[in-house]
């Protein structure tokens, strides 16, 4: 009976003899090498050595631009359902370093290019893909600094720092160098002559306003006193007398002129009845004569007494007003005598201390003549501000004197205005009841007015010879715009040129162009008025 044969598996295959042994034993078939096996490891390696030597090649040639490699199937196919065993993926970096992904693998269905798997930013940013159908890998594009594109190639774009600037005013902290001085110093004289009876304050003594510094002794002063104050009172005594006297002399005469009214009034009357008396013959016509007659002495009775009392109005008001009068002129001669007399008292014009003395008791001191220094006991500190400057310190602005930690608040009281030797004079006047003592060297701080317009970063700001721009973000594009500096001040610059509410890139990469594609940290396109970009430092730092 024949024997039955069955496939026999690459492991049930007995290892070929050797050429020293004995030929299988008669009656059992001999099986050929499966080199087809064989082949197929030999070919994929020998395809992704050569695939390896070549992606070298490429990438050290431009390893300044950066970029990536990726290896590709044999004659540009793919393979469906297993992976490659020689299948690699290499990426260029900045410095031209690689980098080999052991046992990469390409998807099943792609056909022709090689997946770049080389993402670093380099100096210029290259980017390589294989191309289809080769084993090799070629330059693809270089964009901007740290920018990097996939195989696909759709164009680069650069991370950017970006921030919205708004309007406003630029202002800056000012110091200036001042020294503390006494708001007012004086020598106090003498206004009449005497002799020093009384230091009431020495030398570094700090007096009030009106305190007797020095009292003088003048014997003339004290007797005008004393004549003065007799006049006012002899003066005083007659305006009384003299209107007790118009007084009690008026009633009298109103009670005159009372009577006399009351007389003629019942004359009058008797002389109607007798007249009508004598109508009817009852009475004479002498009657009548007489009671007229009696009528005529009692209109006379009442005029003079009418006139008495119309002297003693007028001797009240003209005689009692002469009267007042002397008063008067008495009071003011008193007054006199007696400012004359408080002049021999030397008093401080306002509080403050006393620098020096120059008498003595005992001494005597001439009308005029200088008796002390006096400094006022308000601080101030005199200033040169810069001419561009001095319209905004107006009287009552607000300034600070700084001495080590110590602050003090000033208010400007004076601002000449006008510059003198290139600066105007500025005097400020501590507000505090505790200044800094006199000669006290420190620095007058104040906030000066820079610019107004719109307000960007100082790192925003390129220069082209006499051009000045910056970029702004504008539908994920940058837009170089040309600025006008109106002014700087620390980390930033007001500017024109540009709107308020602008996305205004704030360090720009090195070769940034107009139109150039940008995108923020936040992955915004930097449209203007949106929310994106607001202006963080994009992933791994900035380009």
């Amino acid at each position: 009976m024949d024997q039955v044969t069955r496939p026999v598996s690459d492991q049930d295959s007995p290892p070929a003899p050797a050429p020293h042994q004995t030929p299988a034993p008669p009656g059992r078939k001999s099986r050929s090498f499966p080199w087809g096996w064989l082949l197929v490891p030999l070919l994929l390696g020998g395809v992704g050595y050569v695939g390896y030597r070549l992606g070298q090649d490429d990438a050290s040639s431009t390893a300044t631009a950066g970029g990536g490699f990726g290896g590709a199937g044999s004659g540009g196919a793919g393979f469906s359902g297993r992976s490659a065993s020689g299948g690699a993926q290499q990426g260029a970096g900045a410095r031209g370093t690689q980098s080999q992904a052991a046992g990469g693998q390409n998807a099943g269905g792609q056909s022709g290019a090689g997946t770049a798997a080389g993402r670093q930013g380099g100096t210029a940013g290259g980017a390589f893909g294989a191309a289809p159908g080769t084993g090799r890998s070629r330059a693809g594009s270089q964009g901007q600094a740290g920018a990097g594109r996939t195989g696909g190639g759709t164009g680069v774009t650069i991370p950017v720092q970006a921030t919205a600037v708004k309007e406003g005013t630029l202002r800056t902290e000012r110091r200036l160098t001042g020294t503390v001085a006494a708001a007012q110093e004086t020598t106090v004289s003498a206004r009449t002559s005497g002799t020093v009876t009384r230091i009431a304050a020495g030398v570094g003594s700090t007096v009030n306003a009106g305190q007797t510094v020095l009292a003088l002794s003048n014997s003339d002063l004290n007797t005008s006193v004393e004549s003065a104050s007799n006049a006012l009172e002899t003066a005083q005594v007659q305006l009384r007398s003299q209107t007790n006297s118009v007084q009690s002399a008026r009633a009298q005469l109103q009670q005159q002129v009372s009577a006399a009214q009351t007389t003629l009034a019942n004359a009058e009357q008797s002389l109607a009845a007798l007249q009508k008396l004598a109508a009817i013959g009852a009475a004479s016509r002498t009657e009548v004569n007489n009671q007229n007659a009696q009528v005529q002495a009692a209109r006379t009775t009442l005029t003079t007494a009418q006139a008495n009392l119309a002297d003693n109005t007028r001797a009240q008001t003209e005689g009692l007003a002469e009267a007042r009068l002397a008063v008067q002129r008495a009071q003011i001669a008193l007054n006199q005598a007696q400012a004359a007399a408080a002049a021999a008292r030397v008093t401080a014009p306002f509080a403050g201390q006393i620098t020096s003395l120059n008498v003595s008791e005992g001494q005597y001191l001439a009308a005029n003549s200088p008796a002390f220094t006096l400094v006022s006991s308000q601080r101030q500190v005199a200033v040169n501000v810069p001419t561009t400057e001095a319209g905004t310190l107006p009287v009552g602005a607000a300034l600070t004197f700084v001495v080590g930690q110590q602050k003090y608040p000033l208010k400007v009281i004076q601002n000449a205005g006008a510059p003198t030797g290139g600066s105007v004079p500025v005097i400020a006047r501590f507000t505090e009841s505790s200044p800094p003592a006199l000669g006290t060297v420190g620095s007058v701080v104040y906030s000066a007015k820079v610019a107004s317009g719109v307000l960007v970063p100082s790192t925003a700001l390129q220069a082209d010879n006499d051009q000045t721009y910056l970029f702004t973000i504008e539908n994920g594009k940058a837009q170089q715009h040309e600025v006008n500096v109106l002014g700087q001040a620390g980390t930033q610059t007001a500017v024109s040129g540009i709107e308020a509410g602008s996305q205004v890139i704030t360090q720009p990469p090195t070769g940034l162009l107009d139109g150039a594609s940008v995108t923020t940290a936040s992955g915004g396109s930097g449209r203007r008025g949106g929310a994106g970009g607001a202006g963080g430092p994009p992933p791994g730092g900035m380009p």
